[in-house]
């Protein structure tokens, strides 16, 4: 790893990046087919995806972040989907983000945590007072891309109401002047900034790469593929641009968050447990046949070869024999292709296109499944 990358690493795992999972956790929940046997090892994230397994009652969840804020918060989403039981309590806490009793909800619902992790929560419960879905650096980076670009929750409506092939001219005529004007790209072409889309150095080449464009030119075209989505439901959109949820669609929040998902998570039989430790420690500590699924974010992308390597070794090494791998890449190539590794880890290729179609996040390239063969 380059030492650029190595600082980035050592940055993000530091910060409160994230309120959300940037990936599409409803399109994850239809391909993955967890069931009751099913046991999961899944970096975090914000959580998002992790709350949304309870639903579907696999006998064991393993969350692993070396960010010690994004595990805390996968931690509070998970634990209050299974023990807050009214619904509109837990919405109002975690869909809306505010709640005039935010520390004793978030009391309740982490009591049964781990000590670092209520600790964590005990200084922190505040974030719920107000405007949760405005805190994190992400957050904090798209709050003032707004505010400058003049366009709020009523403009997205606005641009939603439009036929998708005249939405890419409004992003030209008001957000794009915004974020190619010289001081704002140059923000936008910053460490900063990188830290706050969770993309680091090698990642970001390989985008550029793929797409042939300017960084910012890149951005502005992502915008626009997601402003191709059904708009009314993209909680991307929505979180980005509005700074909440849109609470008039009951299906515009991720799934763990919606009341039929709720309903079956209170008191699921699901044991989960959270280590803030590297993926790889994690890994090395388990017996063979520990799980079947692994849900690996992007994080392939982020290691060099060697690190890539080991890292699909120690999964054919503890994986059940037809466990599934899912991760997300910014390139169109395939990296268990370029490891060698088609026959042990062998391509689901419809679900990886269909999925890659699906997600709402228009974030990458490819949402990469694979069946282990031992």
């Amino acid at each position: 790893m380059h030492l650029s990358d190595w600082a980035f690493q050592h940055l993000f795992s530091r910060l409160f990046v994230y309120n959300i999972l940037w990936e599409d956790s409803e399109v994850d929940e239809q391909f993955l087919e967890l069931d009751e046997d099913s046991t999961v090892l899944g970096i975090s994230g914000a959580g998002c995806r992790i709350a949304g397994h309870l639903s579907q009652h696999p006998r064991r969840i393993d969350a692993v972040d070396i960010n010690p804020h994004h595990l805390a918060l996968a931690a509070l989403k998970t634990a209050a989907a299974r023990h807050l039981r009214s619904y509109e309590t837990f919405y109002g806490l975690l869909g809306r983000g505010a709640h005039p009793e935010h520390e004793s909800l978030v009391q309740a619902a982490t009591a049964a945590l781990p000590a670092w992790i209520r600790r964590y929560w005990k200084s922190r419960h505040r974030l719920f007072a107000r405007a949760f879905y405005e805190e994190g650096l992400t957050a904090r980076m798209f709050v003032g891309l707004r505010r400058l670009a003049g366009i709020d929750g009523a403009w997205l409506r606005r641009l939603g109401g439009m036929a998708v092939e005249q939405r890419a001219a409004a992003i030209d005529a008001t957000l794009a002047p915004v974020m190619r004007h010289p001081l704002v790209a140059r923000v936008i072409d910053s460490p900063m900034h990188l830290l706050a889309i969770g993309v680091n150095f090698a990642q970001r080449d390989r985008m550029l790469r793929t797409n042939g464009l300017g960084y910012v030119d890149y951005l502005v075209d992502h915008v626009k593929r997601v402003a191709a989505t059904d708009l009314e439901r993209n909680w991307f959109a929505w979180t980005a641009i509005a700074g909440h949820y849109n609470h008039d669609h009951p299906d515009a929040v991720p799934p763990y968050l919606r009341r039929d998902r709720h309903a079956r998570s209170i008191e699921a039989p699901t044991h989960v447990e959270f280590h803030h430790r590297n993926l790889f420690d994690v890994l090395a500590g388990a017996r063979p046949g520990t799980w079947s699924h692994y849900t690996l974010c992007d994080m392939p992308d982020w290691l060099p070869q060697p690190a890539q390597r080991r890292l699909f070794s120690e999964i054919l090494r503890t994986s059940r024999d037809g466990g599934v791998v899912m991760y997300r890449s910014v390139e169109s190539d395939s990296l268990v292709a370029r490891h060698g590794l088609q026959s042990r880890l062998q391509p689901l290729t419809a679900r990886t296109a269909a999925a890659s179609r699906l997600d709402r996040s228009r974030q990458y390239a490819r949402v990469n499944y694979y069946r282990v063969v031992h």
